[in-house]
């Protein structure tokens, strides 16, 4: 591991020192701020970079739950088929046709989860790229430890952070991605200013989330969907998004939503 965060640690700054490259302490245990001496374990193949406990939205909660995090582990296709999402293979290809992950590439994999998306990153970037999957529901990246480990991939780091401040320095990352997420953040302008913040001119971002069109036909049963959820879980109208991303400095912004449900994303920050 102290290779892993030897690289990392070029693009990793740690909360309240955005400055200051990390130091990697020894026998790969951790980081530590040159700045206020704070430790940042590796535990258990996760990176914990949260200053505080997280205060977690009504969907972050259920996902964060052992029993809701096993559950989408084991049925996500099954589910996900039922609202018209396309097969997670067709999900890969597409996205990477937008990204252009290329071996040597390190990218950001936002939001996580179980680490399915982050192992397919991980084979396109090769030996010599770099893989961060971070996302804030620990239960979730330990079920990304089993996947990334039975694979066997020596080029992923795991990181439990906070889309809202991502420990990252300005202008690091290339390729980022974000598949799942948006709908869930409490803050998805702030989200999304942070990962313009890190992204170098040129960059490639690609996100899917659940979303809205005008005129939607499903819109009285996302609207009861985002009650059940006190609007902690939205449908996001792609037209907003991409207002977001452009307002953000995103361009060459396009979006498609193929089963009525879940929208796909591609920009360039320029």
């Amino acid at each position: 591991m102290s290779d892993l965060l030897t690289r990392a640690a070029d693009f990793i700054r740690l909360p309240n020192s955005p400055n200051a490259k990390p130091d990697v302490l020894p026998g790969g245990e951790g980081l530590r701020c040159t700045v206020t001496g704070k430790r940042y374990p590796l535990r258990g193949g996760i990176l914990h970079l949260l200053d505080a406990p997280p205060n977690l939205t009504k969907a972050q909660q259920s996902l964060d739950s052992p029993i809701m995090a096993w559950f989408y582990d084991r049925f996500r296709g099954f589910l996900t088929k039922r609202v018209g999402v396309p097969p997670f293979r067709e999900e890969v290809e597409m996205t990477q046709a937008a990204l252009g992950i290329a071996p040597g590439d390190a990218v950001l994999d936002l939001a996580c989860g179980h680490g399915n998306f982050t192992v397919e990153w991980s084979k396109l970037a090769g030996p010599n790229g770099l893989v961060i999957g971070l996302d804030i529901s620990e239960t979730m990246l330990r079920r990304a430890v089993t996947r990334v480990n039975k694979a066997g991939l020596k080029n992923v780091l795991l990181v439990r952070g906070d889309a809202l401040n991502l420990p990252f320095r300005r202008g690091s990352l290339m390729k980022l991605n974000c598949s799942g997420g948006f709908h869930q953040m409490p803050d998805l302008p702030r989200a999304i200013a942070e990962l313009a913040r890190v992204a170098g001119p040129g960059a490639s971002l690609t996100t899917a989330t659940f979303a809205r069109i005008s005129n939607d036909p499903q819109e009285a049963r996302k609207r009861k969907i985002e009650a059940r959820y006190n609007n902690t879980l939205r449908f996001i109208p792609l037209d907003e998004l991409q207002r977001l991303l452009e307002t953000a400095g995103f361009t060459d912004c396009t979006h498609h939503i193929p089963g009525g449900w879940f929208g796909y994303v591609s920009a360039q920050r320029t």
